[in-house]
């Protein structure tokens, strides 16, 4: 049996946003379409033609390896086979997290120092 190495990833850029409404706005004039929380929100989640965007209206904590922007995927593979998978072909974990809304989350380091989060995207 052959070993499965695609994750199955679909990205999900994550913006530190100054301004939640403003932001909100200006992705609407682009033609996004709010799909989760609001104005008043920890976050807002936008559908942008075939990706979703999140929207973070709070500075990035530097501390958790956070960026204006952040790269985060949700992957089809079970995170346990992804780490394993990673970690053979020499790129260790740089950590492992819990978000509130995404759930368990891997924190990669791309060999330019970026770190990608990426969670299990449950079947369905």
């Amino acid at each position: 049996m052959a070993t499965r190495t695609d994750p199955g990833l679909l990205l999900r850029p994550m913006l530190h946003v100054d301004d939640l409404a403003a932001s909100i706005a200006f992705y609407r004039l682009l033609g996004g379409e709010v799909i989760h929380g609001g104005d008043d929100s920890d976050w807002v989640l936008m559908q942008l033609g075939t990706i979703q965007i999140g929207l973070i209206p709070r500075p990035p904590d530097r501390d958790r390896g956070e960026d204006t922007i952040e790269l985060t995927f949700d992957a089809s593979m079970p995170l346990p086979e992804l780490e394993s998978h990673l970690h053979r072909a020499g790129f260790p974990i740089a950590g492992v997290g819990h978000d509130r809304d995404f759930g368990d989350q891997l924190h990669v380091r791309t060999p330019e120092g970026l770190v990608l989060k990426i969670s299990r995207r449950e079947p369905g």
